[in-house]
């Protein structure tokens, strides 16, 4: 047993993880808040637009986000008139989300900002320290996709 359990947990992978995702939050919500958007609105209107209209899951299997966690962003943004939703004619009981022209102009007009987000964030590091972080976060996410409570899944 270590005689400092808290100094040794606070400096755990997982702890610095969920660290670094609490000061992302915060660094994202106060640079886009002209925009009222949060990480997840901007990640769903960013995969819309990639991807095109698709169903609520399909959207979270590209996003690594829960059914009810779609739901819940898919009908904020479905208020703000940013994406709208209705049944999947091909299977009626799938909701079919597609961005709208206003969300994809907030998407741009956000862009800039969730760019100041990631230098922000960023911003401790030397370039090739940036590029070696990125690399390896992508790694870990990747590989260890199959262990999470909602891996991203690809679309035939």
């Amino acid at each position: 047993m270590t005689a400092a359990p808290f100094s040794e947990a606070s400096q755990f992978p997982g702890n610095l993880l969920r660290r670094c995702h609490q000061i992302s939050v915060a660094i994202f919500l106060r640079k886009c808040e002209a925009h009222d958007l949060t990480q997840l609105q901007y990640i769903l209107l960013c995969a819309l637009e990639e991807k095109g209209p698709v169903d609520q899951i399909t959207l979270g299997g590209h996003t690594a986000l829960d059914r009810n966690t779609v739901a819940v962003v898919v009908r904020k943004l479905e208020e703000r008139g940013l994406v709208t939703r209705q049944r999947n004619p091909a299977d009626r009981r799938a909701m079919l989300v597609t961005l709208t022209e206003d969300g994809v102009r907030l998407r741009h007009a956000a862009a800039p900002a969730v760019d100041e987000v990631q230098e922000a964030i960023l911003a401790p590091l030397e370039s090739d320290e940036r590029e070696i972080l990125c690399r390896l976060l992508r790694r870990l996410a990747d590989e260890n996709n199959h262990l999470s409570r909602v891996p991203v899944r690809q679309a035939g």
